[in-house]
């Protein structure tokens, strides 16, 4: 069981943030707290409406990184870019191990570092993406199903 002061404050908190909705039942007309009761009830369509618009506003932000990002590292991302057509164009003819790594080199090693983490980042906004995809798939089923 959870203990009571840890039970108040995740039910405060769940409806500060609308999950839950209250109910007063007095036994007296002057609604003194310590002799009223008090219903807590979810309303589950109200409650996945809401989740899918922060879903939607997740996306929203997810997207918004992924171009922030983009525009934030154009340079380095384009050098790499290149450096990669180069080394593969070179590949292709025939080049030797020699020249692709010679071409390869031209990115430094903070810009690799730096395309590391780019590349770190970019796959967990994918993964959040695809989770809030998920998510969103999930409650408009939910939705549609109870309609």
């Amino acid at each position: 069981m959870v203990p009571a002061k840890e039970a108040k404050e995740l039910l405060y908190r769940m409806f500060s943030e609308h999950f839950v909705a209250l109910q007063e039942i007095p036994k007296t007309p002057d609604h003194a707290p310590s002799r009223t009761f008090y219903l807590f009830s979810v309303n589950l369509n109200e409650v996945s409406r809401m989740l899918l618009e922060r879903c939607y506003k997740a996306q929203t932000n997810v997207i918004f990184r992924r171009e922030h990002e983009n525009s934030e590292n154009k340079r380095v991302l384009e050098k790499s870019q290149r450096v990669e057509a180069i080394a593969a164009s070179l590949q292709s003819s025939g080049a030797n191990a020699d020249q692709t790594a010679e071409i390869e080199e031209m990115i430094t090693p903070p810009e690799r570092v730096q395309l590391d983490k780019l590349k770190k980042t970019f796959t967990k906004l994918e993964h959040s993406e695809l989770q809030l995809d998920q998510t969103v798939f999930i409650l408009n089923s939910f939705i549609h199903s109870v309609l």
